[in-house]
């Protein structure tokens, strides 16, 4: 493990990403490997308290309430965000596992080189997921009154920048003005499933892991045939963000897909709703599962999801931008 100021272990870069978990000790900030934490390394955890940093930009008490109602694997405290910043020596412990949302953003720029003498920028990253780390030792301020400590990365959780909060993050030149095109979809700069709902199932999820020491290698993928079976008389649900096509190389928006365009080979009942109206039905306790698509640098996840337990019931990772009908197909061949 390496030091860390307090602001490092913050800004954790994670680019175009939507929501998943990663439970495992991260190899690098920038992409998705993680190695596989040791039994003791959970049990470890398991004793000491876990501070949730309770985000300015959720509702606290309902937030309070729905981590209450579902983390059962070690003893929790809440603060807010402004208590943490003003206080972070009193929580960085060896005695507590820390729990906060990391909003920022991150550009990488190089001088020089085959493209001439000037500086460019070489690689843009987004940052928003919950981060869970623990383990901290040697914790101690430097000459310049920053903490600096080693620390262990648990899990991460990932969320969803939306088209347009990717589009004017980013620096890539384009032709002409976007305000029309902007005006078309209609979409503010934000995120499409940082909703409560979607919130408390990757927590359930995340809490489900720890509880079993169970690590989430992403990379792994997972196929749980005899869950996915349940899909022969179900309806799987999607959110209808998907249909919007994300063009990498202009950074904006490409052809909105129709639903058949995607769920053409799937063969089986589904249900493409708001947004809004899949996050209401998983927080109003129906039973169902539900289509999830994540982003993460140039890796693509598809997965599926218990509205009720969180359950990542099937998870395939590979290198593209958006969803396709090929990957309803890979998910209908299990189903039959």
């Amino acid at each position: 493990m390496k030091k860390y100021t307090i602001l490092l272990l913050l800004i954790v870069i994670a680019s175009h990403s939507y929501g998943q978990v990663n439970v495992g000790k991260s190899k690098s900030p920038i992409n998705l490997y993680v190695s596989k934490h040791k039994k003791d390394v959970f049990e470890n955890i398991k004793k000491t308290n876990t501070v949730f940093v309770v985000p300015s930009s959720l509702e606290a008490e309902e937030f309070k309430t729905m981590i209450s109602s579902v983390w059962t694997f070690n003893e929790i405290t809440f603060i807010d965000e402004k208590t943490y910043d003003d206080n972070s020596e009193k929580y960085i412990s060896s005695s507590n596992s820390i729990v906060r949302l990391v909003d920022n953003g991150y550009q990488k720029q190089k001088t020089g080189g085959v493209m001439g003498p000037g500086t460019r920028t070489v690689a843009e990253y987004i940052v928003f997921k919950f981060m869970m780390a623990s383990n901290f030792e040697n914790v101690k301020k430097n000459k310049k009154g920053k903490l600096k400590y080693d620390y262990l990365n648990v899990a991460e959780l990932f969320f969803t920048p939306n088209i347009r909060y990717r589009q004017d993050f980013s620096s890539k030149m384009r032709i002409g003005s976007l305000d029309k095109i902007n005006e078309k979809y209609g979409e503010e700069p934000g995120f499409y499933n940082f909703d409560m709902g979607y919130i408390k199932n990757y927590f359930q999820e995340l809490n489900r892991r720890l509880s079993n020491s169970e690590n989430l290698v992403i990379e792994d993928g997972i196929e749980k045939k005899e869950e996915l079976k349940k899909l022969k008389d179900q309806t799987l649900y999607a959110p209808k963000w998907i249909l919007k096509k994300y063009n990498a190389l202009a950074a904006t928006w490409g052809k909105t897909r129709t639903e058949e365009d995607i769920f053409g080979k799937y063969g089986h009942k589904y249900e493409v709703i708001d947004n809004e109206d899949l996050n209401k039905k998983i927080l109003n306790g129906d039973d169902f599962y539900y289509l999830m698509h994540t982003q993460f640098n140039q890796k693509k996840m598809v997965s599926v999801i218990h509205s009720t337990t969180g359950e990542i019931i099937y998870l395939k990772e590979d290198g593209s931008y958006n969803i396709k009908d090929s990957d309803l197909k890979s998910i209908a061949k299990l189903i039959k």
